[in-house]
C-alpha cells in the first residue's frame, strides 16, 4: 500500500495497524448500515391489505391497486363491470354496516359446465371476490373515508356479478 506521508512515501503499513483500521472502518460501516432506516421501492399489495396500514395514502392506493386488479379480472372473464350507485356520509356508513357473504370455492348452488372457459371464470371469479373481501375489509379500517366505503360496494357489486358469471357458466 502507498501512502503519502508528508513529503515522504510509505510502501508498507505495519500489518497490525492495517488491520485494525480496516476492522473499525468495517465495523463502522456496518454500524451505519444497520443504524439506516429501512424501506422498500415498492409496497406489496396483499401484505398491505391484510396489515390495515396506519397511513391515509398507503391503504387508498392498496385499494386502488385491488380495484385496477378487479377491473382487469372482469374483462378477462366477459363480464360487464357493474355499475356502482355512490353513497356519501351516513348512507356509506350503513352500506358498510351490511353483511355481505363472499362467495366460497366449492359452494353447492354453483354448478359451472366442466370446460376450460367455465374454469377460467370461476378462477377469476374466484379472485375478484378475495380482493373485494381485501378492499372492503381496508375500507371498514377507514371509517368515515366515503371513496374507501364505495369502492367496497362496487367490489362488492363485481364479485357478485363475477359469481354469477361462474355459476351460470355453460359453454
Amino acid at each position: 500500500m502507498l501512502q503519502l506521508l508528508g513529503r515522504r512515501a510509505v510502501t508498507a503499513v505495519p500489518g497490525g495497524l492495517l488491520g485494525g483500521l480496516l476492522g473499525l472502518w468495517c465495523a463502522v460501516a456496518m454500524g451505519c448500515a444497520g443504524a439506516a432506516p429501512k424501506s422498500s421501492a415498492a409496497a406489496p399489495m396483499a401484505p398491505t391489505a391484510q396489515d390495515g396500514a396506519a397511513s391515509g395514502a398507503e391503504p387508498h392506493a392498496t385499494i386502488d391497486a385491488l380495484d385496477r386488479q378487479i377491473a382487469d379480472d372482469l374483462a378477462r372473464a366477459h363480464v360487464a363491470p357493474p355499475a356502482a350507485a355512490m353513497c356519501t356520509g351516513a348512507s356509506c356508513q350503513a352500506a358498510m354496516s351490511q353483511p355481505f357473504a363472499t362467495p366460497v370455492i366449492g359452494d353447492a348452488q354453483c354448478h359451472p359446465a366442466t370446460s376450460d372457459r367455465c374454469t377460467d371464470a370461476c378462477t377469476l371469479s374466484t379472485s375478484i371476490c378475495t380482493n373485494q373481501q381485501k378492499i372492503c375489509d381496508l375500507a371498514g379500517q377507514l371509517a368515515g373515508d366515503d371513496w374507501a366505503a364505495n369502492k367496497c360496494e362496487h367490489a362488492r357489486a363485481s364479485c357478485r356479478a363475477a359469481r354469477e358469471g361462474c355459476c351460470g357458466c355453460i359453454l
